[in-house]
C-alpha cells in the first residue's frame, strides 16, 4: 500500500487515540462516572458532561449502520481504492457510539452488516481505522 498522503493531524484529545490505531487497537473515551462510551475523543463525557474519562480499548466489532461509496477521490492516495466504500459503524458495547471508516470488502455493504475494526499504522504514531465483513455473517447466494 502506498503512503498515505492526506493524514489526520491529531491535537491533544485525540492523539492517545490514533497512536492506539497505529499500534493496531481500537480504543474510545469511556466515562469513569457514568459508564458512557464517547467517540470521537474529547475532554467530557456526551452524557454526564463529566471529565473522568479514560481512552479505553473497545473490543472493535459492530455493524454498518449507514454507509457510501465514493466512486470519485478527493485525494491522489486514494485514486488506487476507487470505488470503495465509506462505512459508519455501530460498536457492540453501546447503541450510540459510531465511529467512520473505509470498508475493505469485495462484497456490498448492507446495514447491520457485521464487521470486525482493522486498525492500520498510516504514518509515525498515527492509524486509521479498516472495518473488515465478518465472513459468517454475510448473506447466503441462493
Amino acid at each position: 500500500m502506498k503512503e498515505h498522503r492526506v493524514k489526520p493531524i491529531p491535537n491533544m484529545d485525540t492523539a492517545a487515540y490514533f497512536g492506539a490505531l497505529a499500534d493496531g487497537r481500537l480504543m474510545a473515551t469511556h466515562c469513569g462516572d457514568c459508564s458512557h462510551w464517547t467517540w470521537p475523543p474529547r475532554p467530557v463525557c456526551s452524557r454526564c458532561h463529566g471529565e473522568n474519562l479514560s481512552l479505553d480499548t473497545v473490543r472493535g466489532t459492530g455493524a454498518i449502520y449507514s454507509w457510501i461509496v465514493v466512486h470519485r477521490s478527493t485525494t491522489p492516495d486514494m485514486m488506487e481504492y476507487v470505488p470503495y466504500t465509506l462505512a459508519l459503524v455501530r460498536l457492540d458495547e453501546q447503541d450510540d457510539i459510531y465511529i467512520p471508516g473505509r470498508l475493505l470488502s469485495d462484497v456490498e455493504a448492507f446495514r447491520g452488516m457485521r464487521v470486525q475494526a482493522d486498525p492500520k499504522k498510516i504514518g509515525e504514531n498515527i492509524g486509521d481505522v479498516i472495518w473488515k465483513a465478518i465472513e459468517s455473517d454475510l448473506p447466503v447466494s441462493p
